[in-house]
């Protein structure tokens, strides 16, 4: 009995390619519903109302241009998505017509996280700026990617921040490491 070896990267992928799938339905799927595997890891529903389907003149490399109803983490996009440059990966999934209407229900508002303006600085950075300002307490001011796809924001004048950002190293794997640094 011969071993068999595997040799490149393996994938977390799980599922077909929106080739597969489009291809294999009656007009290649417009208003079915299709869910990337690497979003069902969130709570929220994320999920692909089909929209359009183009061919790609490119056979070989398998990729589709499809025009979608997007839904990332319960937020509906208010424009359609193309999904083209990442619908070779094989990582969807098309949903049954009786589970669509439950699956793509949001069962509860998302509570919005409101982020402070400012933090701690790390420890190093703070001595060194203590130094050159004679600042006691310095901090930075956060910078936040404005995005559709956000659940928090920066907080507003006198608005009092419900998520608590702190500088430091976490949870440590092993805490003993760690013991009589006073950290």
């Amino acid at each position: 009995m011969s071993v068999i070896k595997y040799i490149g990267r393996t994938t977390d992928f799980n599922g077909k390619t929106l080739w597969e799938i489009v291809g294999n339905l009656k007009n290649f799927g417009v208003g079915r519903v299709v869910v990337r595997s690497m979003f069902e890891r969130y709570t929220e529903p994320s999920y692909m109302r089909i929209l359009k389907v183009e061919a790609l003149p490119n056979e070989e490399t398998r990729k589709v241009k499809v025009t979608v109803e997007k839904t990332f983490r319960g937020r509906t996009y208010p424009k359609p998505a193309v999904i083209e440059s990442v619908s070779y990966k094989a990582d969807y999934r098309l949903l049954h017509k009786h589970e669509e209407e439950s699956y793509c229900r949001v069962n509860t508002p998302q509570d919005e996280k409101v982020i402070p303006l400012e933090i701690d600085m790390p420890p190093l950075l703070r001595e060194f700026v203590k130094k050159e300002t004679g600042k006691t307490n310095p901090k930075i001011a956060i910078k936040l990617k404005p995005g559709y796809n956000n659940h928090y924001r920066l907080a507003r004048d006198n608005e009092e921040a419900n998520v608590e950002v702190t500088m430091g190293i976490g949870k440590p794997a092993s805490p003993s490491l760690y013991a009589g640094c006073g950290i």
